[in-house]
């Protein structure tokens, strides 16, 4: 019997068989702390409606958005005509039954006949890569992946395109963790899902 995926996009929660389970990010939060991503709510709310306007422009629609992303959005756009990638996935949730986790990678595409993880970002640290990793248990298929700030001035600026099998592994070492410090009774679940 295939095994009921939900993702409650209000709470931004993943559920495998009604159990919610932890996303990427959640992991590694938990693992390598919750100050690597702190911002105020003002700047949280405008990456989610930045990452909203990044999925219109992948799937081609045409919109008009506020001012105070405009530099970020035309940001993307000159992305997406410099590297002119194939979209395959957008904003699509992705779940292991395996490993117990799920996630959202903001873009899967094919540049340069590579199979590539897109992840946007307001600000690029070498922590993108091992969030890929996570996203790319999720999606084997995608054998590489790329960081790409979106600038408030409409430049963006591009990591290399990475193999992650790396970066894989780091993650999944990062999950075994959380596991193993919840088996031993060090964790509780919700320390991690809050």
């Amino acid at each position: 019997m295939k095994p009921d995926h939900r993702f409650d996009a209000e709470s931004h929660s993943y559920y495998i068989d009604g159990r919610r389970v932890d996303s990427v990010t959640q992991v590694l939060k938990a693992r390598l702390g919750d100050k690597m991503w702190f911002a105020s709510e003002w700047y949280l709310e405008r990456g989610r409606v930045v990452h909203a306007c990044c999925a219109l422009v992948a799937n081609g629609k045409r919109f008009v958005c506020d001012d105070r992303v405009a530099g970020q959005v035309s940001a993307c756009r000159k992305f997406y005509a410099d590297l002119k990638p194939e979209v395959l996935e957008v904003e699509k949730p992705g779940y292991s039954t395996t490993c117990n986790f799920a996630g959202c990678p903001d873009l899967i595409c094919r540049i340069r006949a590579r199979t590539c993880i897109v992840d946007f970002k307001a600000s690029l640290t070498d922590l993108v890569f091992i969030q890929l990793g996570g996203y790319a248990v999720l999606n084997p298929t995608a054998k590489y992946g790329m960081g790409v700030e979106l600038k408030e001035d409409g430049k963006y600026k591009c990591t290399e395109m990475v193999k992650l099998d790396r970066y894989r592994n780091e993650f999944l070492a990062l999950l075994s963790t959380c596991m193993i410090r919840r088996r031993l009774g060090l964790e509780k679940e919700s320390e991690i899902n809050a």
